[in-house]
């Protein structure tokens, strides 16, 4: 949640619970114009940082002007309040997210006379809030699943022109290396049994397969996976925050993100730590130790559920012979001097 006044903090922790689902507030600013990852939340925005200007609030049903920075929203379903025959546009509904007309927040930090702004954010919300409640309960994932499918599929005939080009810098190769022709025959011989698998099915197979695996992945949503969403050719799924256990200590390794390529993971976390994890380089290259090969199957085959899967218990394992760093470090507590 984003770091507000105390008051406005307190009375969004009882939405949350009265309404059973998580409610963000934010300030407006460009980057939320971008379409973000779906989250089983409510992401409620106010305007951005402005010097305040009158404006009109229902309150009361009576129409009070007050001092706060504001901004009408130009996008998503229009939310107005009526005060005898006029009509006043409070906030905008787009999904999830309800976008305020007013600095809700300058209210809580600023009380203006009588005005209260709980009550100012329930006479909105009541109007606003169950049309957002029910945008995140129908959620189909339709443009992550698109997005997936398109991803995965296109992926395999990436793969396989990469794999052509291979064989082909290879031939070159074994005419110029006679001594290495052995391995390079091998390795010929593996990479065109890749590209027959990869081959073997259909376009509609392979989108049908990478269906099912989004499936798969969407089942993971809201635990042990917050968010799962495409960036720059990668698969990025943010995990929850990991407690790993050891000897009997709980250590709390925050939340991670796993970026996976065609053929590489890499793992970040939002600890603060250096290493991500025990196991994991300051570069986020995972040391997966004898996992390595099933590792290596999972991606080659693109079975991303079972990846993340393995994944996630990958980072609830801790083994101090062969760790980056000592678990010890991970103890608020811990120091170097000890």
């Amino acid at each position: 949640m984003h770091i507000c006044h105390s008051a406005m903090q307190t009375y969004l922790a009882d939405l949350e619970a009265r309404h059973g689902i998580a409610i963000r507030y934010q300030r407006w600013s460009s980057r939320y114009q971008d379409k973000s990852a779906f989250r089983p939340e409510i992401e409620l925005l106010g305007p951005c940082s402005a010097l305040p200007a009158p404006f009109d609030i229902p309150y009361k049903e009576e129409v009070r002007k007050v001092e706060v920075a504001h901004n009408l929203p130009q996008s998503g379903e229009r939310v107005e309040m009526t005060v005898g025959d006029s009509h006043y546009p409070v906030a905008a509904i787009d999904g999830r997210r309800i976008t305020l007309a007013f600095d809700l927040e300058r209210l809580f930090e600023q009380p203006q006379g009588d005005l209260q702004p709980g009550l100012v954010l329930e006479s909105v919300l009541s109007l606003a809030l169950p049309k957002a409640l029910q945008n995140v309960k129908e959620y189909r994932w339709a443009d992550e699943a698109v997005r997936f499918i398109q991803w995965n599929v296109q992926g395999v005939d990436d793969q396989v022109n990469t794999w052509k080009q291979n064989v082909r810098d290879n031939e070159h190769e074994l005419e110029r290396l006679t001594s290495m022709s052995a391995t390079m025959v091998r390795k010929n011989s593996e990479l065109r049994e890749q590209m027959k698998a990869g081959l073997a099915l259909t376009k509609a197979e392979r989108e049908f397969k990478a269906k099912d695996e989004f499936a798969a992945l969407v089942k993971m949503v809201p635990a042990p996976v917050q968010t799962v969403d495409l960036d720059y050719g990668r698969l990025v799924v943010v995990l929850q925050p990991i407690v790993l256990e050891d000897d009997g200590n709980e250590y709390h390794m925050g939340a991670f993100t796993v970026q996976i390529a065609a053929d590489s993971v890499r793992i970040w976390s939002d600890s603060g730590n250096r290493y991500p994890h025990p196991h994991v380089s300051s570069d986020g290259v995972p040391c997966w130790g004898s996992l390595g090969p099933f590792i290596a199957k999972l991606l080659g085959d693109r079975q991303y559920a079972g990846l993340v899967a393995t994944i996630v218990e990958f980072l609830h394992s801790y083994n101090e012979r062969d760790a980056y760093r000592r678990i010890e470090t991970w103890d608020p507590d811990w120091s170097d001097d000890e």
